[in-house]
Formats: structure tokens, C-alpha cells, sequence
């Protein structure tokens, strides 16, 4: 019988802000048990979609893309690129006065702070995996022990009053 190893996974890579120990590294929003060896694929790699598949574990694929110059990318099974795309909405708004080492995905020149490429596919995750009940439970679960939500998890619409189609018009709260 084999073992699984189990990590804890920064969904969001503590690299990109030079992996310091702070309030970001330590947010439970983007920490979640992962397999070993996923971990180690995912790397501090950019989601993607990978135009070949040099691992998959029928969760999570990294393979050769092209994403800010980066050389390898990895993408979520289906069902959970939505989970991703939220996480990182809510990264990249509450920490985005801090300054990435990494900019694959986020500058720090803009108060959006995700670039165009980011947008683009973090949108597409985000739209075509709609929130789940275990994200809502997670959400819940995360606000007793820290204190706060993830506000894409319970106003998926907000995303597109940031950074999608509804960018400049006016967001009148939840369910808009």
C-alpha cells in the first residue's frame, strides 16, 4: 500500500512576495491540504492551460505554457478553477500594497492589481465554475477561525464590477 504525503499548499505562491513569513503567508483563504508531489509540480508556477501535460493527479496538471515568460504553467480539473480564481481575487485585493518579487500575475503600479493576462483567465475560471457549497462551507469555516471572508466567494458578481464586464459601473452590494 502506498502513502499519500500531504502538504500544506499556498495556493497563491509565497515566492511572488519573496516568501516572507506575514499576515499573506499565513491567511487561511489560500492554504489547503495538498498532495505531495501536485505541490511540488505546481511549483510557483502562473495558471494556465498547458499545451502539453507533464504531470496530472486528476486534480491538478502543469505542463509547458507560455505566461509571462514563465515556461511552465498549471491548471485545476474543471471543478476547481473557480476555487482558484476566487483565492486569487481575494489575494490580490487584500494584499495589494504589498510588492511582488514575481509580477506574472499582479504589478505594483496599480490599485487593480491583476495584469491583463491574469484578468483574462482568472475570469474565464471563475465564470465557468460557479460557486460551489463546499466553498461556501469553507467560507464560513475560515470566518470563525480568522475573522473575515473572501468577498468573490459570497458576491461572485464583484469580480466583474473590479475586473470583468462590469468594470465602471456602480456596485450596489450584494447579489447586484
Amino acid at each position: 500500500a502506498s502513502v499519500l504525503e500531504l502538504d500544506i499548499e499556498h495556493m497563491f505562491p509565497k515566492s511572488w512576495w519573496g516568501g516572507e513569513v506575514n499576515q499573506a503567508y499565513c491567511d487561511l483563504f489560500h492554504l489547503v491540504p495538498a498532495d505531495y508531489s501536485a505541490n511540488r509540480s505546481k511549483s510557483n508556477h502562473a495558471p494556465g492551460i498547458p499545451s502539453d501535460t507533464t504531470f496530472w493527479n486528476g486534480t491538478l496538471a502543469t505542463g509547458s505554457g507560455s505566461a509571462y515568460g514563465l515556461q511552465k504553467v498549471f491548471c485545476p480539473a474543471d471543478e476547481y478553477k473557480g476555487d482558484f480564481a476566487r483565492v486569487y481575487f481575494y489575494m490580490a485585493t487584500c494584499y495589494q500594497d504589498y510588492t511582488w518579487k514575481y509580477t506574472y500575475m499582479f504589478n505594483n503600479s496599480s490599485y487593480l492589481t491583476l495584469n491583463q493576462y491574469a484578468r483574462n483567465i482568472l475570469l474565464s475560471w471563475h465564470r465557468n465554475d460557479p460557486v460551489s457549497q463546499k466553498e461556501r462551507d469553507r467560507n464560513d469555516a475560515v470566518f470563525t477561525i480568522q475573522g473575515n471572508r473572501n468577498p468573490f466567494v459570497d458576491d461572485p458578481n464583484l469580480a466583474e464590477y473590479i475586473w470583468g464586464n462590469r468594470m465602471g459601473e456602480t456596485y450596489n452590494g450584494g447579489g447586484s
